[in-house]
């Protein structure tokens, strides 16, 4: 059987932003297809059956791509590694973005204006010949039911109304710190929020749980934390049990509406109407040109205008 290969990039509101071409890819080809993805991501795709295997992305990719057979690639990612990847492995049709540094290893190429984003990964999924690509990532995900079932149990544990629940994500990664808002704005928000009578539950990764619990133990009512402890899914179960997420412009804040959580997504600099939460009638935005221009009781005054 023919099989194809994606490579996707790292971040995880990347990852989200290819699942349409995933998803028709599926749809409408007879192909095994296969994805070279950072391994923590993987069961996002494994679980919602979009692929029939999965590539870790390490030191040891070229070997098993190479083993692979593949006769297309499509490549999200646009890092030098990735082209070389498929170029060694002798793949014979590799699509990707113009943009890219060694795009000259390439077969086909779309075209890519400003970021990565759902529009550029739509594009490169017509320069490879697919049809019914969706214009968001909604209703693709599909979260085991063991993993909402544990989250159900935090819920009850916890002694939070799941209809009553805020998530609040303030995290970025170390590269992307000028796109936080600060922790003191935060602390404001939870304190208003926690007064008008809804749960508010800081989420986040691993790595941010020193940050949270730093935000957390100054707040008037200490809110919940949410760490996704064993896998992504946790992440995902849990922001589709919430009934609105919180954040700034974060993978976090487009997993929620990816797996159909209303957000109110806070901006600063970035392009909220490429990157922001899919569909954007949907959602809130607030952006300003600075993220620091941004007020609690503007957080605060969204909330309320979307749950009550």
């Amino acid at each position: 059987m023919d099989k194809i290969i994606l490579f996707h990039m790292n971040q995880l509101g990347d990852l989200l932003f290819s699942l349409p071409v995933l998803k028709a890819a599926k749809q409408e080809l007879t192909s095994q297809i296969y994805s070279v993805i950072k391994p923590g991501l993987a069961p996002l795709l494994i679980f919602s059956g979009l692929v029939d295997g999965v590539v870790p992305k390490d030191k040891n990719s070229i070997s098993i791509i190479r083993k692979g057979n593949f006769s297309k690639a499509v490549l999200f990612s646009e890092s030098p590694s990735s082209l070389i990847s498929a170029f060694l492995s002798g793949i014979k049709e590799r699509i990707g973005f113009d943009t890219a540094s060694l795009s000259f290893l390439l077969t086909k190429k779309a075209q890519r204006t400003g970021v990565p984003s759902l529009f550029n990964n739509r594009s490169l999924g017509l320069a490879a010949g697919l049809q019914t690509i969706q214009h968001d990532y909604t209703d693709i995900l599909n979260i085991p039911k063991e993993n909402l079932n544990n989250v159900q149990k935090w819920f009850e544990y916890n002694h939070c109304d799941v209809s009553n629940t805020i998530a609040i994500s303030v995290g970025a990664s170390n590269k992307r710190q000028d796109k936080c808002l600060e922790e003191s704005k935060w602390i404001e928000v939870v304190n208003i929020l926690s007064c008008e009578g809804f749960s508010c539950v800081l989420s986040g990764a691993k790595w941010e749980r020193e940050i949270l619990n730093k935000i957390a133990r100054k707040c008037r009512t200490t809110p919940k934390l949410f760490i996704a402890e064993n896998s992504i899914l946790d992440s995902a179960a849990f922001l589709k049990k919430c009934s609105l997420f919180v954040g700034i412009d974060s993978g976090a804040m487009h997993l929620a509406a990816a797996v159909g959580t209303k957000c109110i997504g806070v901006f600063g600099y970035t392009d909220s109407m490429q990157i922001g939460p899919m569909p954007l009638e949907k959602h809130v935005i607030i952006k300003k040109g600075n993220i620091s221009q941004i007020m609690p009781e503007d957080i605060v005054a969204k909330v309320m205008c979307k749950l009550t």
